[in-house]
């Protein structure tokens, strides 16, 4: 009961205690007075209390839903999945309370999202001392982090990614790189590799890893290597690779070499620079044939600590060993169709082949306890689509993407996986 209204009762029992005829008629409408306030303020008191539960309870599930959704900082995105968490848990008329877009507010500083929720409560029983109602309120604020990661992006760079598909691919992968450096040129605890491939991928400047001069210094893509090496994170030195011999041949027609079988951009190494993978990410070209298999494989070895001391460019103890305390170890594999081996590439592997080798090195990653999220672009193959869907850590980390901006979406929400929420209000 307000301070006024208990005023009120006091003034009017003064009233009746000075009525000089002090009929048992008044003393009883006195009671009933006096009764009904004090089960108004019992009932509504007791509802109020209830209505404060849930109303909590929304506003943290909406938090940390907005939380999830700030990569990218898009702010109509966080926004409506706070709205869409928020009503799901205090659904309108919920006791009696009639809820409008107004009584929500959502504010974004820094790394932290506040959200505040206001509500008008109707009285019932205190009407009757003329309390129309009272307002309830709760607030949760939850903060975003990034703990240690290394992840490796493996991106579809084949020919029919060309044009608008590859701008797409370009804006979802700046998404994802916004998100987990936050707006900064470098972070101590981030580290991205990018893997673009075709038939194959292209490691040139990384003189460790091959044997001798390679034939093309711009393009520098290897055989398959044999038996369970072929998709295997094994270093150069368990088993050397061998410069590619195929029927497109680096040296005897360069072109069809660079067309078909390695890409342009060359797999970028784990670095805390942003600037080096958005550089890479622009540097991408689409041409030749795909091989996500071969693709996977080398996402694998840009994350193995199996290969420390050979890639060049990094700090000495990367890839960080399997386990590391704080340190999350992640891959993207994306693509927008089927493995071409044969009617593209002219390898000797099926087409069969090379997808049982995909599912081989997405098991081999996650049994080491790398996070694999797939992604499909407009693949309307059912069963690559299962492939993937198969590969990643769960159907929840697997994304089809039937347009752009789904793409972009599904690379803003991998990067919100990725991150550590927590509230703090």
């Amino acid at each position: 009961m307000s301070i006024s209204a208990a005023k009120r009762l006091g003034r009017e029992a003064a009233g009746f205690l000075r009525q000089e005829q002090g009929s048992g008629l008044t003393l009883v409408a006195f009671s009933m007075l006096t009764l009904a306030a004090a089960s108004g303020l019992a009932f509504d008191a007791g509802r109020g209390y209830l209505i404060k539960a849930k109303l909590s309870q929304a506003v943290d599930a909406a938090a940390l839903a907005g939380g999830r959704a700030l990569a990218g900082r898009d702010s109509d995105r966080y926004r409506s999945q706070v709205t869409k968490y928020f009503k799901a848990n205090f659904p309108d008329g919920y006791l009696g309370v009639a809820v409008a877009d107004t009584d929500l507010d959502v504010q974004l500083r820094g790394d932290q999202i506040e959200v505040t929720a206001s509500v008008e409560v109707p009285a019932t029983l205190l009407r009757t001392v003329s309390i129309r109602g009272f307002n309830v309120s709760a607030s949760a604020a939850v903060d975003r982090t990034v703990r240690g990661l290394e992840i490796a992006m493996v991106l579809d760079n084949s020919g029919s990614m060309n044009g608008r598909k590859l701008n797409d691919l370009k804006a979802a992968a700046d998404t994802l790189v916004e998100a987990l450096y936050d707006g900064r040129g470098s972070a101590d605890n981030v580290y991205v590799s990018l893997v673009p491939f075709t038939a194959r991928a292209n490691v040139k400047g990384q003189g460790r890893v091959h044997p001798g001069k390679a034939p093309n210094k711009d393009f520098v893509c290897f055989d398959v290597r044999p038996g369970a090496h072929a998709v295997g994170d094994g270093n150069p030195v368990e088993m050397p690779f061998e410069h590619y011999s195929g029927p497109f041949s680096p040296k005897k027609n360069p072109k069809a070499y660079g067309d078909k079988i390695c890409p342009k951009t060359a797999v970028q190494p784990l670095t805390r620079d942003r600037a080096v993978v958005e550089d890479a990410i622009a540097d991408m070209k689409a041409k030749g044939c795909t091989r996500y298999d071969l693709g996977a494989a080398w996402g694998w070895r840009a994350l193995s600590p199996k290969w420390q001391g050979f890639w060049q460019g990094v700090e000495v103890e990367q890839p960080f060993d399997y386990g590391a305390q704080g340190l999350d170890k992640a891959v993207i594999i994306m693509t927008d169709g089927e493995n071409t081996p044969k009617d593209c590439a002219l390898d000797l592997e099926s087409k069969q082949e090379t997808e049982a080798m995909f599912v081989e090195a997405c098991d081999a990653m996650k049994n080491e306890g790398i996070l694999v999220y797939t992604v499909t672009f407009q693949v309307e193959d059912e069963a690559t689509n299962t492939i993937f869907e198969s590969c990643a850590s769960g159907s929840e980390r697997a994304f089809k993407s039937p347009s752009g901006p789904e793409l972009i979406s599904a690379f803003a929400e991998i990067a919100s996986d990725l991150s550590t929420l927590r509230l703090v209000q």
